[in-house]
């Protein structure tokens, strides 16, 4: 099904203006205020950032972004990243489609790990590019399989194009796994395309590994200040790329279709970055917190859910075993004012049909469990559960 066939879709932006009561889908960190951004950045004695923005032109930004900004996303990672290394964007989805656009051919050839975010697989054929898609499995702990990745590879795959921490099932790619990857794109000199926008929202920091741009210059790892600092307002995404060749690729292009971004937002993501260890502090332990109460709630339920607790992320994916499809559920769900995705808008096989994604990372989701468990009393009997 295509992603504009029906109400219910990927595309945060366009369900947020959807008058719902509850959105058990939500995914991104807990909103920053500008209140709250200026007191740690005062905090943090950076009132000269402060003052920039006071006094910042209405003018257009540098093509690409501007050099503080993009010096300030490469902190973010390894020395092997510098400015010269990032695109700015108006925010990761276009990052996203920018990048592929840039990079993909008509006739060129990806592999797409699924479940995925579906802009991933709807860029590329935009391009003109086929996709051939390898499937995650619960079996498999939400694991890529190496050897189906190989196998699914054609002499025209330019692409291998997948997101971790995962959407949307909260797991982690395992080191060992991310570096054959590496090796079977080297080797075939094929991308690596990794949408990381949940890094650095990790239950356990220790279990972060290295953003796919660290590990080698065929890897392009895209980034927000949506997901996991709340400050999806800005509207800053990057691609970050050690291969200078393919980031002036990327930046002719950006400069294509969006030319550059606001200065204000600039401003504001520079914020974001040296306020990060608080900010990523609150919002963890609003996950932390969350994750408790979902925990309990699928134990007392496990007759009808089957839940794998995430390791990244503000996103779960869970199993229902009742007696009718995660994309029949959504809808009985949304005419009760709650909203949740079903598995088909991850591009999912049939085995996946009866999952759903939850989101946790908000203050507001203890009211959207709550009326997401009486909505299941009311059904348990329907469904033929005690």
């Amino acid at each position: 099904m295509h992603l504009l066939d029906n109400p219910i879709r990927s595309d945060e932006l366009l369900v947020e203006t959807i008058d719902i009561d509850h959105r058990f889908y939500a995914s991104s960190a807990e909103p920053l205020t500008h209140k709250e951004l200026i007191k740690w950045t005062r905090e943090n004695g950076d009132d000269a950032l402060i003052n920039l923005f006071n006094d910042h032109s209405l003018g257009y930004a540098d093509n690409g972004g501007s050099q503080d900004v993009r010096e300030e996303i490469a902190t973010l990672y390894d020395d092997s990243i510098s400015a010269d290394n990032v695109v700015i964007f108006p925010g990761a989805q276009t990052a996203m489609t920018i990048t592929t656009l840039a990079m993909i051919h008509n006739g060129d050839h990806a592999v797409i790990i699924t479940p995925s975010y579906q802009s991933l697989e709807e860029g590329v054929k935009y391009a003109g590019g086929t996709v051939t898609r390898v499937g995650l499995t619960p079996e498999n702990n939400w694991q890529i399989d190496v050897d189906a990745v190989r196998n699914a590879i054609q002499d025209n795959t330019k692409y291998l194009i997948f997101n971790d921490p995962h959407n949307p099932s909260g797991s982690l790619l395992k080191e060992n796994i991310k570096k054959e990857l590496v090796s079977i794109a080297e080797e075939k000199d094929i991308l690596i395309l990794s949408d990381e926008v949940y890094r650095l929202l990790e239950i356990n920091p220790d279990d972060r590994s290295n953003s796919i741009a660290e590990m080698t210059q065929n890897g392009i790892a895209l980034g927000t200040m949506a997901k996991p600092w709340g400050a999806g307002g800005a509207c800053i995404g990057w691609a970050v790329c050690q291969d200078k060749t393919i980031i002036e690729k990327i930046r002719k292009a950006q400069h294509l279709f969006a030319v550059c971004v606001s200065r204000a937002g600039e401003i504001q993501a520079r914020m974001v970055v040296r306020a990060s260890n608080q900010i990523i502090e609150r919002n963890i332990n609003i996950i932390k917190d969350n994750l408790k109460l979902l925990d309990v709630f699928f134990d007392e339920n496990s007759d009808l859910f089957e839940w794998m607790k995430p390791e990244a992320g503000g996103t779960g994916f869970v199993k229902f075993k009742g007696p009718i499809t995660s994309d029949e559920l959504a809808k009985e769900l949304l005419e009760e004012g709650i909203l949740v995705f079903p598995s088909y808008i991850f591009d999912c096989e049939d085995n996946l049909k009866q999952y759903f994604r939850i989101g946790f990372s908000r203050k507001t989701m203890p009211a959207a469990l709550d009326a997401f468990k009486e909505f299941v009393d009311e059904r348990r009997a329907q469904w033929g559960f005690r």
